[in-house]
């Protein structure tokens, strides 16, 4: 993803890396509206689920795990 200079700088993003950081935040976006999983949100942006556990929490965001989630998984655990 190439971001012009001018849309960088106004989005506070600066240097080399105002393409992968804008990248992120897009991957960051689509995870956080369901759109991707944990696993393919950590592919495309070419670190561990560990780090971008970590990276996620930086911005706000954590696991998207439901009530829903948590009485399905209660259900299947012995």
């Amino acid at each position: 993803m190439t971001l012009p200079e001018d849309v960088a700088r106004t989005a506070g993003l600066a240097g080399l890396d105002a393409s992968n950081q804008a990248r992120f935040l897009l991957l960051l976006e689509l995870y956080r509206e369901g759109r991707l999983s944990l696993g393919r949100f950590a592919e495309l942006a070419s670190i561990s689920q560990a780090d971008l556990l970590g990276k996620m929490a930086e911005h706000g965001t954590y696991l998207n795990y439901s009530l829903k989630d948590l009485e399905d998984d209660r259900n299947v655990l012995p």
